[in-house]
This record gives structure tokens, sequence and C-alpha cells, in this order.
């Protein structure tokens, strides 16, 4: 007698799938959703972090009061969009430039690729401090090199109100520009010969074909490079704690140095996480319009 399957392979198929992704699940449930929530009830909170929840109040909406009135907040929003508006062109120009020339046929391509991807896989602490050792203002070779080609006067790069932010910027374009030109590789290796071929035979040049085949073929993947590049940026934390613990005075404060200093130095963990749902819901606003005007401009 022929026995009935309890499970059709169907359904086989999809509890297999399931379990292959319950840990990346539970993971996301463990290590994003909860503290998420559990920072909504922080933020209403005085919470006293030696005494925990016995020892807290419930405030309502008191953290969020403060949180535009603290200097070190505004100063953070202002350098993180200053930073933004400064990184991410600057990345995603240099990326673009860099790969399409490593796309050519040139001598020593394959170690240029090697040496532009090493900076992304070394360590941000390591890669910070030699980073911060090469632009030190009186001893860094940079600063040595400068005096010697004639410029008595170089920046004070770190130790200078006006250049502290921009060497920040320098580091983050230098440290993920690894990163960008494998993605704009991959794209442009992916589109086929006969665009260019045909656009020859029509008399186009490099400029023409780079502008009108290149640039719409990989624009899904300058959007994404765009989109995670200022969702990275406005997160920069451990390139200002090593380099230069947000200073000097407020010159490289950022939103996450600010909730990290609030929360975990001072223990003001219910301003500290009314700041992050603030901080969230920016750049959700952020991404979200990036979102929308993504169909304007890329082509799938």
């Amino acid at each position: 007698m022929k026995h009935k399957r309890f499970l059709t392979k169907k359904a086989k198929d999809n509890i297999s799938g399931y379990l292959f992704i319950l840990p990346t699940i539970i993971g996301f449930l463990t290590f994003m959703i909860y503290p998420m929530f559990y920072s909504i009830y922080l933020s209403l909170m005085d919470w006293d972090m030696f005494k925990g929840a016995s020892g807290s109040t419930f405030i309502g909406f008191k953290n969020y009061d403060k949180v535009f009135e603290n200097e070190y907040f505004q100063a953070g929003i202002i350098n993180n969009f200053k930073l933004t508006l400064l990184a991410v062109p600057l990345l995603i120009v240099s990326a673009l430039l860099i790969s399409t020339l490593l796309n050519q046929k040139i001598y020593g391509r394959g170690m240029l690729r090697v040496a532009y991807f090493m900076p992304y896989v070394t360590t941000i602490t390591a890669a910070a401090v030699v980073f911060s050792a090469l632009f030190h203002p009186e001893m860094g070779p940079v600063n040595g090199f400068l005096k010697a080609i004639g410029i008595a006067h170089p920046p004070g790069w770190t130790g200078s109100i006006d250049w502290a932010l921009p060497t920040v910027v320098l580091f983050w374009v230098w440290r993920n520009l690894g990163y960008c030109i494998i993605l704009f590789l991959a794209g442009l290796q992916n589109i086929s010969k006969s665009y260019y071929e045909a656009a020859s035979i029509d008399g186009a040049g490099a400029v023409r074909k780079f502008f009108s085949i290149t640039l719409p073929l990989i624009s899904p993947i300058t959007f994404f490079l765009t989109i995670t590049s200022v969702i990275g940026s406005f997160q920069i934390f451990p390139e200002v704690k090593v380099m230069t613990d947000g200073g000097p005075g407020t010159a490289t404060m950022t939103m996450v140095f600010h909730i990290f200093r609030e929360a975990f130095e001072r223990y003001n963990l219910g301003y500290g996480s009314a700041v992050a749902i603030v901080f969230f819901i920016i750049i959700l606003i952020i991404t979200g319009i990036q979102w929308i005007g993504q169909k304007k401009w890329v082509n799938y």
C-alpha cells in the first residue's frame, strides 16, 4: 500500500528556505529591531544607568525638547551636512574616473586595483592612526613635502578648526574609494561592446560615448553607491573618534559622536536615545528624497 506523503515537495522547499534565512531574521530582530524599540522607550525616560528601570522615571517628550536647543547637536547636524556635501560627490566622481581608467588595458592594472582596495579591508582605527601621522601639522611627511616645495605655512590639518573637517573627509573618501571602484568596474565590464561599436559607426567620440552610453547604463550602480555613501557619511564615527575626538572645538563634532558622548561617556541614555531617534528620522527623510528623485535619472 502506498503511503501518502506528509509534506509536499513545495512545502519542503519552503521550509528549507525559511530555515536558511532564520539566522538572519534572528540577528535582525535581536540586533536591529529590539534595540530600535528599546531606544524609543529609553528616549521617553529619565534613565538611571546604574539603577535600571526601577530607578528611572517616565518624562514623556522632555528629552526631545532639549535636542534642538543643544549646541553640540546643532554643531553635529551642520558638520554632518557639510561632510556629506563634500565627501559624497568627491567619492563618487573620483571612483567613477579611476574605475573608467582601470577598465582600460593599462600596465599594472591588477596591482592598481588591489592597491585601491587595500584601505577598505584595513581596520578603520589602524588606517586613521597612520593617516593622522601622515598629516601631522608639525612632524607629518605631507607638511614636510609642502614646505620642501616652498609652501611656508601649510595647513594645520587635524589641529586646525578650518582644516579638521576636510581632513576627515579626505580620509573617509580615501578609505571607501576601493569599494566604489570595484562596483563601478563590475558595472563597466557588463556593458556590451556593441553599444560602443554602433556609436563609433555614427561618429560619436569618447566623451559622447561616456555621457550617452556609459553613464546611463551604470546609473543603477551610481544610485546604489550614492544612497549608501550618504547614509555612511552621516554615520561616521570611528574616524572622528581616532583622528580628532570631535575637535578642535566642535569643528568635527558629528551626530553619532554626539550620541556616543551623551549615552556612553556622560551616561545620559535618555537624551542620547532621543537624539538617536531624531537622527534616524533625518536619515529616513533624506533617503526617501533620494529614492523619489532616482526615478528621473536611473535607468533600469
